[in-house]
């Protein structure tokens, strides 16, 4: 019986070692590829560093080379058209007709109106 017994403790502190020394393993062989993605990664930032870097100088070269020339040209406005404030009647006379047509409104009574006002009552 002892010899049963001193059989099972053993079998079950091997299985116990042999679970602790699989997950030693594991674990070195997942930092084992920790270690080589992180390294990757470098080597690809690096790679993408120069490379901006590259293109930063040939920027900075083109930009030297380049010379800028300036046109200045002369803009005559008659009337100004879009503005915050309106100071032209007659556009927003014209304006108002039109929205007036397309909505088949009475043309008399707004903006611009040039019908006569009638007398109102004497009082």
């Amino acid at each position: 019986m002892a010899a049963a017994l001193a059989a099972c403790t053993a079998g079950i502190g091997g299985f116990f070692y042999g679970t602790s020394v699989g997950v030693a393993k594991e674990q070195a062989a997942q930092k084992r590829a920790d270690d080589a993605r992180e390294a990757e990664r470098k080597k690809l930032q690096g790679k993408l560093d120069a490379s901006s870097e590259a293109a930063q100088v040939k920027e900075y070269a083109r930009q030297g080379s380049v010379r800028e020339i300036y046109h200045e040209s002369q803009k005559v406005i008659e009337r100004p058209i879009y503005r915050s404030v309106c100071v032209d009647a007659d556009g927003v006379g014209l304006l108002d007709r039109a929205a007036a047509t397309a909505n088949s409104e009475d043309l008399w009574g707004i903006a611009g109106d040039t019908r006569p006002i009638a007398p109102g009552a004497a009082d």
